[in-house]
């Protein structure tokens, strides 16, 4: 998926600004490599719709760090084996493998009661306190135009779930149907608010097993950075197609993302 950009042309210079957080130090050699990749395969999609391009020699690559543009890399046309990068095709191979996360990381999951962390009486701490990102995983979630330092547990979600392959469809109901080597899955997301009580209401594990099962999809999912109660357990022995991710299992979550 292509970030969200603007594509301009500046005297000899091709300039394309990502819509992408940046770090507050900068873009690191990942995020770099990435972003230079995407504008590469920008400027050779143009090109093959007939934009008279081959004569412009430099391409400036900028994106956004506290709202202002900020150069991320300025690229020489003229180099041979510039032209010739290629953006990974890597997710595609994932699906065609038939490779479902969802269905997997449901299976391993375990549907007993794990042990629960220190419970926080008042607040919880900001995901980015708790959850580690590979290099990777965190230059994609920023080409979607996702902060990692101030992100939510549902722009945590989809960002994960789009770069695994889903096809993400909302619906009126503030969850997401994802599509993907076939099957469907029911997600969605409950994100602590400040001064919210910090686990999962029994209310909310039911609204959501309602709604998957009038979804009539193979699988639910439900993703939140609240803590997850031992009714939870419960509900994934009586239901084995549902899984929760609570905030004791975002971290493998992550991880079997990073990992698939």
């Amino acid at each position: 998926m292509q970030p969200e950009h603007d594509f301009h042309v500046v005297e000899n210079v091709i300039e394309i600004d990502f819509e992408v957080p940046l770090p507050a130090d900068g873009a690191d050699e990942v995020l770099t490599d990435l972003l230079t990749r995407h504008a590469l395969d920008i400027v050779k999609d143009r090109k093959e719709r007939g934009q008279p391009l081959d004569a412009i020699p430099q391409l400036r690559i900028t994106a956004k760090r506290r709202g202002e543009l900020v150069e991320v890399a300025t690229i020489d046309l003229s180099e041979p084996e510039v032209v010739e990068m290629e953006l990974p095709d890597v997710i595609p191979a994932l699906q065609v493998a038939g490779y479902d996360l969802l269905a997997r990381f449901g299976e391993r999951s375990g549907k007993t009661a794990m042990p629960l962390k220190e419970r926080v009486a008042d607040e919880l701490p900001p995901l980015s306190e708790q959850i580690r990102l590979t290099a990777g995983l965190e230059a994609e979630l920023r080409t979607q135009g996702i902060d990692p330092e101030t992100m939510t547990v549902a722009e945590l979600g989809i960002g994960l779930l789009r770069y695994s392959g889903y096809n993400l469809s909302e619906r009126g109901d503030g969850t997401f149907v994802a599509a993907g080597n076939g099957g469907t899955t029911l997600v969605s997301f409950v994100n602590h608010e400040a001064g919210d009580y910090p686990e999962l209401t029994e209310s909310m594990v039911t609204s959501f097993l309602v709604a998957y099962g009038s979804a009539r999809t193979e699988r639910g999912l439900l993703i939140s950075d609240k803590y997850g109660p031992y009714l939870i357990y419960q509900k994934e022995r009586a239901n084995p197609n549902t899984v929760f991710v609570a905030r004791e299992r975002l971290q493998d979550f992550v991880d079997a993302v990073a990992l698939a």
